[in-house]
């Protein structure tokens, strides 16, 4: 697996492999669901998902289809537009813009790069331009699915985890984290859920 760490040309190479390109000029993330937080994406109930598409791991046309799939689930729920191939990248505890090239494979070059752990085992998630959007894929026991969430300030999983990360004393939330999850939860009111 490839570092995760935003910038560094192992990084950016395997971005490039996957077929996104890191972009500047698209807008500032700061106010969106921090992408901490967005590790609890796959806790969110079903009932609460936009979309979702799950594929076997022992499927033959695997990597066919979980790529079919994360692309038609991106452009339906609005993470782009397929004139418009730009959306954030979580990366670390921060976002980066990134753009689709026409030569893509998030699911296979991607996956055994930073957006995985090897080929076809996804781990990632991705916002949309105006934060509204959250997809996220990853790799169970028996299958790896892509899920999308309209709206991620509305889902309680989410928020309670993010009013976890404001008070917990865990390592794994530092300082930017929690001002973050603060910001996040302050520009969306419970009272507006």
């Amino acid at each position: 697996m490839t570092s995760r760490s935003a910038g560094t040309s192992e990084w950016t190479a395997g971005l490039a492999k996957a077929g996104l390109v890191v972009r500047d000029g698209c807008g500032d993330p700061e106010g969106f669901i921090p992408s901490l937080v967005t590790g609890q994406l796959m806790s969110v109930p079903r009932e609460e998902r936009r979309g979702e598409a799950w594929a076997d791991i022992d499927d033959p046309e695997l990597h066919r289809k979980a790529n079919a799939d994360w692309y038609r689930l991106a452009v339906e729920e609005g993470l782009f537009r397929a004139e418009d191939a730009r959306f954030f990248l979580a990366a670390g505890s921060s976002w980066v813009c990134v753009e689709l090239r026409p030569d893509w494979d998030v699911m296979g070059e991607g996956a055994a790069g930073p957006l995985g752990s090897t080929h076809c085992r996804p781990e990632f998630t991705m916002l949309s331009l105006d934060g509204s959007v959250l997809l996220g894929a990853t790799t169970s026991q028996f299958s790896i699915g892509t899920v999308v969430v309209k709206e991620p300030h509305r889902s309680q999983v989410l928020r309670k985890f993010a009013g976890w990360v404001v008070q917990s004393d865990s390592s794994l939330c530092g300082p930017q984290d929690k001002a973050a999850a603060r910001r996040w939860l302050d520009d969306h009111p419970a009272s507006g859920v």
